[in-house]
């Protein structure tokens, strides 16, 4: 599963289904939480020309208008079979204002992923579908895949915003690093003094090199988020970004879909991942409810580190 749900759409008349389009976006940006990405395609030649079959793999969802009143509706067979031979496995939804004579197209041999609908119907049908292909993706292995991948990109804006702090940043950022964000450095180190030697270093903050430290394995995403933070707060206060609730909204999720087994609440039979004790819930639900808040938080919060690295 990933953040980002691509539409590819066949339409001479977009105008006419402006309504309808709104309507689409609306449904998985605002309700199902995803990012939306719609490729525009006037005809099945440009597709062919432009596109091509072995793109679609990189589709969701491809809504093709057969209008059987124009000049490619002869090509309407050729337009099915051309699908058919391809071994397209996105969903396609084929819709048009003469929906019986598309029925009559279509009735000898529907293949596999196929859908129909009315011009005029066509943003409802499309939302049952959409609702078909991410239910066939919605599982723990699935979440697990996009929160860890959405982190990483999560993480490549804070360096970026890092970085471009630092180049204008006096000497009292490195010393906020060195004694703010890792002022529990030495506690972790103390876990592994059987293996490494631990010495309190001689250097001063001056001597950091941020490039370098950034990708220290050290500077995990927890710290970024506290530099970052500290940044906002110097340069962008109104951005409400706070690295306390993205700790609580994204990482402990991140950690726990990361580290921890799914297993099945006895009393109700609800899909769940323990959180550590200390921590101020028990579970992480798996729930249609949660997936769709942690899709939503990831959005917001790429949104809030875009809108930080555009202010400084």
């Amino acid at each position: 599963m990933k953040l980002m749900y691509k539409i590819l759409w066949i339409e001479d008349q977009m105008h006419s289904i402006r309504g309808k389009k709104r309507v689409i976006s609306n449904y998985i940006e605002n309700e199902k939480g995803f990012e939306l990405e719609i490729k525009y395609i006037e005809t099945f030649q440009q597709f062919k020309d432009e596109i091509g079959f072995d793109s679609l793999k990189n589709y969701d969802l491809l809504l093709i208008d057969l209008n059987l009143d124009d000049d490619e509706s002869a090509d309407g067979n050729k337009i099915i079979e051309s699908i058919r031979n391809n071994n397209i496995y996105t969903e396609i939804i084929f819709y048009s204002s003469h929906y019986e004579n598309l029925l009559t197209l279509l009735k000898e041999n529907i293949p596999e992923g196929i859908f129909t609908s009315e011009r005029k119907q066509i943003d409802t049908k499309a939302k049952k579908i959409i609702d078909v292909t991410l239910h066939k993706i919605q599982d723990v292995n699935n979440l697990r895949g996009l929160i860890m991948a959405e982190v990483a990109e999560l993480d490549r804006i804070k360096k970026r915003i890092i970085k471009k702090y630092n180049q204008e940043a006096d000497g009292n950022f490195k010393k906020y690093i060195k004694e703010k964000v890792f002022s529990k450095i030495k506690d972790d180190l103390e876990c592994l003094k059987c293996l490494v030697k631990v010495e309190d270093s001689e250097c001063s903050h001056d001597e950091i090199n941020l490039e370098e430290l950034q990708n220290n394995f050290f500077y995990d995403t927890s710290k970024k988020s506290r530099t970052v933070f500290k940044i906002k707060k110097s340069k962008c206060n109104t951005i409400d970004f706070i690295h306390e609730n993205y700790m609580l909204d994204v990482i402990d999720k991140r950690n726990v879909l990361a580290h921890e087994e799914a297993k099945t609440r006895e009393s109700d039979g609800v899909t769940i991942l323990k959180y550590p004790q200390n921590h101020k819930e028990e579970d992480l639900e798996f729930t249609e409810e949660h997936c769709i808040k942690i899709r939503k938080d990831i959005k917001k919060y790429k949104a809030l580190l875009e809108n930080i690295e555009k202010a400084i």
